[in-house]
């Protein structure tokens, strides 16, 4: 005979959502600005670094077809490291794709020798202080000054 806590936690196990195993050379779907609809990540390289262990694994994700600065192609983000709550947050939706993402070796090398951080907010955010960090390289290069 079953009881009404094992009746509720049979049904919090079949409802309750599972969480995605995530792993390298994984292409995802993510929630984009309106810009970047169509935009994919690939997650590069999972590690742990004892410095950074209060965020779990890091991935290092690479984000394709966005839109910096108004511009009409688009561009590539080649090395963003993320928590994983960035990507439970940020994933929609695992997809099969033969998108070409940019190499991170380097890229990660030189996170690791300039001690780099972690991201922890949603990648369009991310994305959204990329594209206000190229509009003011932008601006300072055309006009020699940075904008006040």
């Amino acid at each position: 005979m079953l009881t009404i806590k094992a009746i509720a936690l049979f049904l919090a196990a079949t409802v309750a959502p599972s969480a995605p195993s995530y792993q390298a050379g994984q292409v995802w779907e993510y929630r984009t600005r309106p810009a970047d609809e169509g935009s994919l990540l690939k997650i590069q390289k999972i590690e742990t670094d004892p410095e950074l262990a209060k965020y779990g694994p890091i991935y290092h994700i690479s984000v394709v077809g966005v839109h910096l600065f108004g511009q009409q192609a688009t561009v590539a983000i080649a090395h963003l490291p993320v928590s994983r709550s960035v990507l439970d947050e940020s994933v929609t939706r695992l997809v099969s794709s033969n998108a070409e993402f940019p190499a991170v070796e380097e890229s990660v090398a030189g996170w690791r020798e300039a001690k780099g951080g972690v991201f922890t907010i949603p990648v369009d955010e991310i994305v959204m202080h990329v594209d206000d960090i190229a509009a003011q390289s932008r601006v300072m290069t055309s006009e020699g000054v940075p904008p006040s």
